[in-house]
Parts: structure tokens; sequence; C-alpha cells
């Protein structure tokens, strides 16, 4: 008798007869609105469901977005980076045999033009004396007048003194950044996006006497916009809006696209609309920084 009264409980308590039930006891009114409702609520479940294909299929496009540009600026740092390692390494190799008085300054000259001229990047190379007098310049012919190093001058008190300084101190190559005197592009009030300062990377490789003390410096300088033109792969260029920052994120070369302002900015779970990434350059450092953003020329969800 008990396992029976169980028996009719638990199927009293199924959810159907529960609804049944619920149901037969609304009047012939209430049955037509709550009937009429089932239309609506499918149409709704059905654009709930559109809705988060959307959303899904766009957070997926983002997603691969955001890794091929990751794959393609860290790729980009690795050939910037071998580049800047070669010149550094023919910097010293110049400044080792500068040390062991094994060139003289005319061997010197000669030897900085060909570096010059065989390196598109470099512009200037310098020899600088313990008293921050320069013996000897190569210049690029490109380079303004305004720009370069003239023999006998004594380097000025900015950037360029405070990195023979600090490369005396700790007598190891030191890189840095110097305005190069030019004009700049755009405002600086107009926003970073059409603002470029025009800057021209420095490298300090010390050189010291027979006693193995500090003696001077060869002093190079790379045109940054030399350096991300031919540093940067062609195709990486052609894809992506590449530019290379200083360390406050200023602009100095290359291109950026401004900020972008969509409807999916505002939906959860998609971050980084621009789809853009950063790294820094080694060997200079967070001093100088690549970036790439990806060109939006349509709003396809897939692809």
């Amino acid at each position: 008798m008990k396992s029976q009264n169980a028996a009719i409980t638990l199927k009293a308590m199924k959810p159907t007869n529960w609804w049944r039930r619920w149901w037969k006891r609304q009047n012939p009114l209430r049955q037509d609105r709550f009937a009429s409702l089932a239309p609506i609520a499918s149409v709704l479940l059905f654009l709930s469901a559109i809705v988060f294909s959307f959303w899904y299929l766009r957070v997926e496009e983002i997603d691969r977005e955001q890794e091929a540009v990751k794959r393609d600026v860290e790729y980009s740092q690795q050939r910037l980076r071998l580049r800047l390692l070669e010149r550094q390494e023919q910097i010293m190799r110049l400044a080792r045999d500068a040390s062991n008085k094994d060139i003289d300054i005319k061997e010197f000259t000669r030897r900085a033009e060909s570096l010059v001229m065989k390196n598109p990047e470099l512009q200037t190379v310098a020899w600088v004396d313990d008293k921050r007098k320069i013996l000897a310049s190569q210049t690029a012919p490109s380079v303004l007048v305004s720009q370069k190093w003239r023999v006998g001058e004594v380097l000025k008190w900015g950037e360029s003194e405070n990195s023979y300084s600090l490369a005396r101190d700790l007598m190891q190559p030191v890189y840095s950044q110097e305005d190069d005197g030019s004009l700049s592009i755009g405002s600086p009030g107009a926003g970073q996006e059409n603002y470029a300062r025009n800057v021209v990377l420095q490298l300090h490789t010390p050189l010291t006497n027979s006693q193995g003390r500090f003696n001077g410096v060869v002093m190079a300088e790379y045109a940054v916009e030399s350096l991300l033109r031919y540093g940067v792969p062609t195709e990486i260029l052609a894809k992506y809006a590449v530019s290379l920052l200083d360390s406050e994120g200023n602009l100095i070369a290359g291109q950026t696209i401004p900020k972008r302002t969509s409807i999916w900015n505002f939906v959860p779970g998609i971050v980084n609309q621009n789809n853009e990434f950063e790294v820094p350059v080694s060997p200079v450092g967070n001093g100088l920084i690549l970036r790439a953003q990806t060109w939006k020329t349509s709003q396809d969800l897939v692809g």
C-alpha cells in the first residue's frame, strides 16, 4: 500500500502533470494569451541564437587577427634586432681597431664611408676623442648640412653628451635617441596619429687606450625611418600600419591608424578592436618600440 502511494506521489510530482493541472486551471482567455506568447518566444530565441553566433564569430576573427599580428611583429622585431646587431658588430670592430691604433684618421674615414654607403640606415659615423672633440666624421649624402657632425666640433650638452658620458662610465655600447634638428611632421597638438618626432638613433661605442682607460667613442647615427623601411620585411609593411615609437609612446617613424570606435567596442568579450601589437626592439630596449596595426577595409565577420 505504501509503495502504491509513493508511486502516485511521484507521478503527481512530474513536471508534465503539474503543467497540465496548471493549464486546466486557467480560463480560456488567459490560455489564448499564453498561447500567443509562444511564437514571440520562438522568435526571440532565434534572434538570440543569431546574435550569439555573430558575437562568437567576431571574437574568433579578432583572436585570429591578434595572433597573426603578434607573430608578424615578433618576426619583424627579430629582423630589426639582427640588423642592429650586425651594424653594432661592425662599429665595434672599427672601434677596436681605432683603440689598438691599427688605423689612423684617414683609414677610419675610408672605412666609415664604406659603412655609410653600404648600409642605408646608417647616416653618420664619427670618431670622438676623450675631450668630446670630433676627430673624424663621415655622413651620408642625403643628410642635411645642419645635421652633419663637423670635424673639430665638440659634442653639445644634451642626449648625445649624456650618452657619451654613460658609455664612458659603463665602458660598453649605449643606444640613445637624439632630435635630428629637422622639421617635424604635423603638430604635437594634433595628436599622436598626425605628429612624428624627427629623431635619430645613436650608438656610442667606447674606445680605450693602451692602459685600458676610456679614450673616446665611435658614434654612429641611424635614420629611424630608414631603419624601419629596410629592417622590416616589405610584406609586413604592406600588410600592416607599422611604426616605431619612443619610450613615451610618441611616433618617430612609420604610420599609425587613429583609434576606431564601433558598436563592437561595447560588446562583452571583445577587446582591442584596433588589433595592434607592440614589442621593444632589442638591443635598444624600451627606448624603441615596434608596433603594427591591422588595416580594416571591411566589416566582414569571417576571414
